[in-house]
């Protein structure tokens, strides 16, 4: 729903009628030609926000008069849903959503669109245990659909239960080359993302050699694919083992551009520029921690630049993350800590991740490492539990917190 394609839907609207008038009245009366009247106000006039705000309050309507139609109560879910914007207090609206689509699969537990929407309402750590019933329902109400069989695992993510992330994503990634294959379609598309989200858990339980081979396949794919998302994606899996198993290894930041996703050499990616820059200062190479530095500075700069400045945070967060690293291999203990410090007041402000982390490296984890190799234990303890409060389970932060606390940490992350 964050994503709307406004021109072609009017023009489908057009070849109903022209105007809007004459759209609603070959509609029948009723449920009908409400739902007509409905998509008006969602591709109508306004930005989107307004335009997805009027589209729920008349869903609204139209379920308080037809309360028994399990469809209308569940678009009506999804429609509340697409109100909700990133680092805005959504808590509400999701629940409202949630309860609308709780209704639905308690009297329809096969519904795929009440089991999809309480997942995505349910799509945080304090939340997620109360959509686990719909998640092991919702890969059994669609077992051939890719899309259904990787969603449960937005909410065994928030759980920290990587076993269960795994199962989800091979199923789901052997769905989505099978449908490519029947089709004849390109590669690259629903697969890379379940493939991504495989190599997550296998890096979560420390099977490396797993995630080393679903990076193998990304990468077949991406050679052959000029496609920005396909490389981007290859690019952020390529600097999460990179990270996740802590091989540091030279990244190659050459010349080009700063847009993030699309650049020939993979170099545009954040995620890729902060694994070179965080690999290069363990590496003890200056001059490419600069170069990384610069590189994400640029494209902290032109995120700005744009309309949604929440969405430039992340860029921020990395940027401050390898000036710290900068700091680090200039034996500036007291910059490194400022700078750490600071990427994880602005990391503060986002909300946890929808799956893997974003940024990669959360700054919560890389402060408490650097607080432990400055001996600051305690300082460091409680950066781990930051982290593992907006990621649980999660590998590198389970560890760094049982040796910041050894004698009390037997439980971490659960």
């Amino acid at each position: 729903w964050a994503e709307q394609d406004l021109a072609a839907a009017r023009r489908a609207m057009e070849k109903l009628a022209p105007a809007a008038a004459g759209r609603s009245a070959k509609a029948p009366a009723g449920e009908e030609r409400m739902l007509v009247e409905a998509l008006e106000t969602l591709y109508g006039a306004g930005d989107k926000l307004t335009r997805d705000i009027a589209y729920a309050e008349a869903m609204k309507r139209i379920h308080e008069k037809y309360a028994d139609d399990d469809e209308i109560a569940t678009f009506y879910a999804l429609a509340l849903l697409g109100t909700a914007r990133p680092g805005e207090k959504s808590t509400r609206t999701a629940m409202q959503a949630a309860a609308i689509a709780e209704g639905v699969f308690q009297r329809n537990p096969k519904h795929p669109g009440a089991a999809h929407f309480i997942i995505h309402s349910f799509d945080d750590p304090d939340h997620a245990i109360l959509a686990l019933p719909a998640a092991r329902a919702y890969s059994k109400i669609a077992p051939s659909a890719a899309h259904a069989l990787h969603m449960p695992s937005h909410i065994f993510v928030q759980l920290g239960m990587w076993d269960d992330v795994i199962a989800s994503n091979i199923v789901a990634y052997k769905a989505a080359v099978d449908l490519a294959d029947r089709k004849n379609l390109p590669r690259g598309r629903e697969d890379f993302h379940t493939l991504s989200w495989l190599q997550y858990a296998y890096l979560q339980e420390g099977k490396l050699a797993d995630a080393a081979k679903a990076l193998d396949t990304a990468k077949a794919v991406a050679d052959k694919d000029t496609n920005p998302r396909v490389r981007d994606g290859y690019a952020s899996m390529k600097a999460r083992q990179v990270i996740e198993s802590q091989q540091w290894e030279k990244l190659a930041l050459p010349g080009g551009t700063v847009r993030d996703g699309g650049a020939p050499g993979y170099d545009g990616s954040a995620a890729y520029v902060l694994a070179a820059g965080l690999s290069a200062a363990h590496l003890g190479d200056e001059a490419t921690v600069r170069l990384a530095l610069d590189r994400l500075k640029a494209m902290r700069t032109q995120a700005e630049a744009g309309s949604n400045a929440y969405r430039a945070k992340p860029f921020a967060i990395m940027e401050k993350d390898v000036a710290a690293a900068l700091a680090i291999v200039q034996k500036n203990a007291a910059e490194a800590d400022k700078m750490l410090k600071d990427a994880t007041a602005i990391e503060a402000t986002l909300d946890a991740p929808s799956g893997p982390t974003e940024p990669i490296k959360p700054s919560f984890e890389l402060y408490g490492e650097f607080l432990l190799d400055q001996g600051r234990t305690k300082e460091a303890a409680a950066q781990f539990e930051q982290s593992l409060a907006r990621t649980p389970n999660r590998r590198l932060s389970v560890q760094g917190l049982q040796r910041a606390t050894p004698k009390t940490s037997t439980n971490a992350g659960q």
